[in-house]
C-alpha cells in the first residue's frame, strides 16, 4: 500500500487544503466584518417600532449632523390620553453624532427626558435606547418602512 501521506504531499494537496482553509477564513472575516468597516447609513425617513404601535417621522436637522425623531402616529387601538398628547411631537430632538451610525442626546418618554442614543443596525434598523438614572433603561428598535 503506498504511504498516503507521501502522496498527497507530492501532489500539493495538503497546500490546497491549507489555502482553502485560508480562504474559508478571509471570506468569512470579510462578510462579517463589513458592517463595521461600513459608512454612515441615512437615518431619514419613516420608522416604525417593532411592535407596530407608533410611527416616527426622522430627519436630520440643528447643524445637519443633528438627528430628530418626530411621533406621527400612534396604532388606533392602543391610543389614549396618555400617549395622545405626544402625537406630533419630538421624542429625539438634536442628538448628536457620535459616530457614522450613532447619535447621543435626550429622548423625551411620556414627557420625561432621559439620556439615550439611536444607532443605526443597518440601512432598515435602529435601535433606541433611552436611560434614567443609569438604572431605569429602555431601548425600542425601529423598522425603516419608508423613505423620506
Amino acid at each position: 500500500m503506498p504511504n498516503l501521506v507521501f502522496i498527497r504531499q507530492f501532489l500539493g494537496l495538503e497546500r490546497i487544503n491549507i489555502m482553502r482553509k485560508i480562504i474559508i477564513a478571509l471570506f468569512i472575516m470579510f462578510f462579517t466584518m463589513g458592517s463595521v468597516f461600513a459608512g454612515p447609513i441615512d437615518p431619514t425617513g419613516i420608522w416604525e417600532a417593532d411592535n407596530g404601535e407608533s410611527r416616527y417621522e426622522v430627519s436630520l436637522c440643528g447643524d445637519g449632523t443633528q438627528l430628530c425623531a418626530k411621533l406621527i402616529w400612534i396604532r388606533p387601538d392602543v391610543v389614549n390620553e396618555r400617549n395622545r398628547v405626544y402625537l406630533n411631537s419630538y421624542v429625539v430632538n438634536g442628538a448628536k453624532r457620535r459616530s457614522d451610525r450613532e447619535w447621543r442626546g435626550k429622548i423625551s418618554v411620556y414627557g420625561h427626558t432621559v439620556s439615550g442614543s439611536v444607532q443605526s443596525i443597518s440601512a432598515d434598523r435602529l435601535m433606541v435606547r433611552g436611560c434614567a438614572l443609569i438604572i431605569i433603561c429602555v431601548k425600542q428598535g425601529l423598522v425603516k418602512i419608508a423613505e423620506k
